[in-house]
């Protein structure tokens, strides 16, 4: 309980600074857009996503179940949001099926970066979008740790965002 308290006061601290709805209408997040938010704790990111992308889907995965269980009781009339409570490296969905991937402050708490995201980029469109962020993982890794399957596009506001790209995808392209 202490963490979950700890964590809604520092997201409402953040939230005095930060206004996660203008982030990703900068970052193109597009009305009928299907995402998947890969660490999404108590649902900071969650609901502006489900609201910006009305039409499509927002699927918020996480492995806290305190958190979750917030986010689900957050969420519960938004008719557009799954929370799934598992690993982020052991989710399964079709080939090809998210317009974007959301992966902040996450992907170093993963055993096997390298796997999880072989697995995610999978489930990217070709075109789609991995939008990244973790201070302990420098984005420059990003393309050799995906294999090559995401290539840098643009930074905005701070968030790295990598293209799901042909096969060839340079091996140096970096942000």
């Amino acid at each position: 309980m202490l963490k979950l308290t700890i964590a809604r006061l520092l997201y409402a601290v953040k939230g005095l600074f930060d206004d996660p709805l203008d982030l990703f209408t900068a970052l193109g997040v597009e009305t009928d857009d299907w995402i998947l938010e890969v660490g999404c704790a108590i649902g900071y990111h969650t609901a502006p996503l489900a609201t910006l992308a009305r039409e499509g889907r927002v699927y918020a995965v996480d492995v806290w179940e305190e958190a979750l269980d917030h986010l689900e009781k957050r969420a519960a009339s938004v008719r557009n949001v799954e929370v799934i409570r598992c690993s982020a490296d052991t989710l399964e969905f079709p080939r090809a099926y998210f317009d974007k991937i959301i992966c902040f402050d996450t992907l170093h708490e993963l055993p096997d970066a390298e796997q999880a995201l072989a697995i995610w980029t999978a489930f990217l469109k070709q075109g789609g979008e991995f939008l990244y962020r973790d201070p302990a993982i420098p984005p420059e890794r990003i393309p050799s740790l995906s294999r090559n399957r995401l290539c840098h596009s643009e930074t905005v506001r701070g968030i790295e965002v990598f293209v799901r790209a042909a096969p060839e995808c340079a091996q140096g392209d970096q942000p």
